[in-house]
């Protein structure tokens, strides 16, 4: 019996690292905060001084909240300008560049919500001198960046793999079989028929550049002209010949004739250029078809 097997989809690809995300950052947070927090009540208890639970509590969750708000805005930084062969030189100085305004903010925050907490204890909270305990500061929010980047090219690299599934072609299904014997696979489409001002047209497959999706209906160029047809990019691509034709981005299917170079984009996709000097983006989900374009 014929057994198709489910495959991973973008959404839950997004659903996915979201939650592990939030797990792998909250809980490395949460945990770093409980130990310090024991950590300050033994040291000044060794010291002699009694220290409010409060106090450290205070301390050390309002600097892990800040740290995890502005975790989604380096996350977004990272997105434009990751840590790759091809981006380093100009993407490390970038994000050196930044740690001192992520410190300025974690700080400034921290001061705040510790300011709030000790008046609703009716105290009052004394961070010191700005800039020497700023500077101080700031080492510790270095290597706080430093981490939450080694994380993002971690979770980078799961998300890699988890397209790489994605892009894996499904697994074989039996042909439907008559009396025992397997149907012949239908011939690849040669001609479409195509609506356009209320007029009819045939193409023939060999003379269309592109096909990118357009919501129900897909846009087919051909020899300078663009002709709608409403029907899916899937439902097309399975009708045309593979050898001809290859979806690239799931927007975009191509001609392979008509493919003039391949260039490569610094954030690990590329970007197909056709012969008539148009261009399509060919996305990492499709990478693995790379072999079929060369060859």
């Amino acid at each position: 019996m014929a057994a198709s097997a489910s495959r991973i989809t973008e959404a839950e690809i997004r659903r996915r690292l979201l939650i592990r995300q939030i797990w792998v950052f909250g809980g490395i947070t949460l945990a770093t905060c409980t130990a310090n927090i024991f950590t300050a009540l033994s040291n000044y208890a060794r010291g002699g001084v009694h220290l409010a639970w409060w106090e450290p509590t205070l301390w050390e969750y309002s600097s892990g909240a800040m740290i995890l708000a502005l975790v989604p805005a380096i996350a977004w930084l990272y997105r434009r300008a990751p840590l790759s062969a091809r981006t380093w030189r100009w993407a490390v100085p970038l994000h050196l560049a930044i740690t001192p305004l992520f410190s300025l903010v974690h700080v400034g925050g921290m001061v705040l919500l510790r300011m709030l907490g000790y008046a609703l204890m009716h105290a009052h909270y004394n961070f010191g001198a700005w800039w020497p305990d700023w500077f101080y500061e700031y080492r510790k929010d270095l290597v706080a960046y430093v981490l939450i980047l080694g994380g993002l090219q971690a979770f980078r690299t799961y998300r890699l793999w988890l397209e790489s599934q994605l892009a894996a072609p499904p697994v074989p299904v039996e042909a439907p079989r008559v009396n025992g014997e397997p149907l012949a696979e239908a011939a690849p489409l040669e001609r479409l028929v195509v609506k356009k001002l209320n007029r009819e047209f045939i193409l023939n497959t060999a003379d269309i550049d592109r096909i990118d999706a357009d919501g129900n209906y897909v846009t087919i160029h051909a020899q300078g002209s663009t002709y709608p047809l409403r029907e899916s990019m899937a439902a097309l691509e399975r009708k045309l010949d593979a050898k001809r034709f290859a979806r690239v981005h799931r927007g975009h299917i191509v001609n392979l004739d008509r493919i003039r170079e391949i260039q490569p984009w610094d954030s690990g996709d590329y970007r197909i250029v056709l012969t008539d000097g148009s261009f399509v983006n060919f996305s990492r989900r499709y990478r693995s078809r790379l072999p079929q374009l060369f060859n």
